[in-house]
């Protein structure tokens, strides 16, 4: 489970920046920075109806996208400790906001930080309560990986 994790990681997370700066018809024009909170999503709920296309890309889709990055603790057990990951999270995240506006491909929001934040801590919670209940004896499988080099044979 951690070795295919830590490969499709960082696949995804290349998938995401092209996306963030390449992807959805982004060109080169200004960048823009937002950072009155809560002003895009009350902007989005106001005007868009919550199964319309844009109102699924840019909020839902800035939830969903970023769960993955809840189950970090799955590569390194420093990042099941939530506040350390939360730190790493917004500091990443703010960097690439901070990017797209610098490289004027995107608006900086601080509104998609709150989001793809809320997304990482829904991936957190559930990676925490498939713990709990050891759904797919995801315990047995993590604990395999940090204790036991899966390479080694000792007995």
């Amino acid at each position: 489970m951690k070795r295919y994790y830590a490969v499709l990681i960082v696949f995804y997370t290349i998938f995401l920046l092209y996306m963030m700066f390449y992807g959805c018809g982004r060109h080169p024009e200004f960048g823009f920075l937002q950072l009155n909170p809560f002003q895009s999503i009350k902007y989005f709920l106001n005007y868009y109806n919550i199964f319309s296309e844009k109102f699924m890309v840019n909020i839902i889709g800035n939830i969903l996208v970023f769960i993955p990055y809840g189950w970090l603790g799955i590569l390194d057990k420093r990042l099941n400790n939530l506040p350390l990951l939360f730190f790493l999270f917004i500091s990443w995240i703010s960097m690439i906001e901070l990017a797209q506006l610098y490289t004027a491909r995107g608006t900086a929001d601080i509104d998609d930080v709150f989001l793809n934040t809320f997304g990482m801590l829904i991936g957190y919670f559930a990676l925490q309560v498939a713990k709990w209940f050891n759904l797919a004896n995801i315990r047995l499988e993590l604990s395999n990986y940090s204790e036991v080099n899966p390479y080694s044979y000792n007995r």
